[in-house]
């Protein structure tokens, strides 16, 4: 499916009379709540890092990480004037909006997500989010859990970034 219906699909999951839709709404752009979402991922991304040095919680890194960089999303979401309730959708615009020529970001941003390890193929963050937060697994490798915060962390970065030159705050 092309990026095109793919982003028809989400607002039309949008449109809902219902206060929680499960898509993309279109919305009034809020700079200010952008950046309570950048507080939010960074906020994420420090606790993250606490629960790195207790060395003892590795299954919580991936759920802690992937919702820092999915903070970061909405914040380029709503600065635009986009809501989302729906993780795909959220990263659908992304793209789009990437495609666009609208953000500083690139589909090697996006990538960077998807590779956060050498040793993994075909798990992308919200894989390892939802095969630790919903599984029975407490272990996981060291090097993956710093791999997974260093990643959050620098994406968060980019985004933070990419957001003060839009609103001209540089």
């Amino acid at each position: 499916m092309s990026l095109k219906k793919k982003l028809e699909w989400c607002m039309k999951k949008g449109e809902s009379e219902e206060r929680k839709h499960k898509g993309l709404r279109k919305v009034e752009p809020d700079n200010e709540k952008s950046k309570k979402y950048i507080e939010k991922a960074e906020h994420n991304i420090e606790f993250a890092g606490t629960v790195r040095k207790l060395k003892k919680f590795n299954d919580w890194i991936f759920p802690i990480a992937f919702y820092a960089v999915y903070h970061s999303c909405l914040a380029v979401l709503i600065y635009f004037g986009y809501e989302s309730r729906n993780q795909e959708c959220t990263f659908i615009m992304l793209e789009h909006l990437i495609k666009e020529g609208k953000i500083n970001l690139s589909p090697g941003d996006i990538n960077k997500l998807r590779k956060i390890s050498k040793d993994i193929k075909e798990e992308d963050m919200k894989t390892l989010r939802e095969d630790f937060q919903y599984g029975i697994e407490t272990g996981a490798k060291e090097e993956l859990a710093n791999n997974a915060v260093k990643t959050a962390k620098e994406f968060v970065e980019r985004v933070k970034g990419t957001l003060y030159v839009l609103s001209g705050e540089v």
